[in-house]
């Protein structure tokens, strides 16, 4: 916003909005928050099985970003474990997980 600013390409309305808008909600949704990549320590735990890895890495960026998201995304490490030993299993076995499958995919 600072560049649009500076090159006085926003309407007075927009300035006056930005100008308002309270910064505690700035990047509170999800999509604006997505974790690029595991942390070390699950990514390590994912690296241990070549197999899964494999099959993960090989997938469009799209499924990865949506997986590494619902890892990611959990508040509990516990839960952040589990989801990713379930990404494991299910790449390990050459599937994607079982939400992001259309229903004419085979099980």
């Amino acid at each position: 916003m600072t560049e649009l600013l500076a090159l006085g390409r926003v309407a007075p309305a927009g300035r006056e909005a930005f100008e308002r808008r309270d910064p505690r909600k700035v990047q509170k949704y999800s999509f604006e928050n997505r974790p690029a990549a595991f942390d070390a320590p699950l990514a390590r735990r994912f690296k241990a099985n070549a197999r899964a890895w494999t099959f993960f890495g090989a997938q469009p960026p799209g499924y990865r970003r949506l997986a590494t998201f619902w890892v990611m995304s959990a508040k509990k490490h516990e839960t952040k474990l589990r989801r990713l030993d379930q990404l494991i299993a299910e790449s390990a076995e050459g599937k994607h997980m079982l939400w992001t499958r259309r229903s004419s995919d085979s099980a």
